[in-house]
């Protein structure tokens, strides 16, 4: 298998060797993806960070075993997600739900839209307008899965992530990936219908 040459990658490899200053670029680099990442697993502000600084201090303590068979931040959401599993088991985070009260257009915890996350928004009032529904209608449906499904469908079309840096990430087979997010990418567009919005 071929290398990843990405430039995170790179970095690694330099932290890996010990270079000085590699360590806290590569973090400035990564945090942003990292954290939003860490939030669209569930957790809230505070538990990101507190989480992040977890995760980067795993990455550092490995970094001599560290062996780039895929992205870095395939192999650092590998890690994070594991961090937030452990962390929910021993109930020091929880995710985040969306209030049925909450006000039309508010994300989990009154974070704005999903649309506000979403790649690619466009940049007319029409299409801001529309993404703003969008947003609204996916935080409803996605409040609606189970964690397993919201991740999966969040790898994918928020993240962007390919199908196998997806199975990197979850520790499961390249064709159960392609499966679990046709049938939740099925489900989301359905709800979307239902609430008025073609996809």
């Amino acid at each position: 298998m071929a290398q990843p040459t990405d430039e995170d990658a790179e970095w690694m490899r330099r932290v890996a060797a010990d270079e000085p200053g590699a360590f806290d670029t590569l973090v400035a680099r990564t945090l942003p993806r990292l954290l939003a990442f860490l939030r669209s697993m569930g957790a809230d502000a505070f538990a990101a960070e507190d989480l992040a600084q977890e995760v980067y201090l795993k990455v550092y303590r490995h970094r001599a075993s560290w062996q780039p068979r895929a992205r870095f931040s395939t192999y650092l959401f590998h890690v994070a997600r594991n961090q937030f599993i452990d962390a929910y088991r021993q109930e020091r985070v929880a995710p985040r739900t969306t209030s049925l009260d909450a006000p039309a257009g508010s994300g989990p915890a009154g974070e704005p839209p999903l649309s506000a996350r979403l790649p690619g928004r466009g940049g007319t009032p029409g299409q801001r307008d529309r993404d703003r529904a969008l947003g609204a209608a996916l935080d409803a449906v996605l409040a609606g899965l189970d964690g397993a499904r919201r991740e999966v469908f969040l790898l994918a079309h928020v993240h962007r992530m390919p199908y196998g840096d997806i199975a990197e990430v979850l520790g499961v087979p390249v064709g159960t990936v392609k499966s679990r997010v046709h049938a939740v990418t099925q489900e989301v567009r359905e709800g979307l219908r239902r609430r008025g919005i073609e996809p």
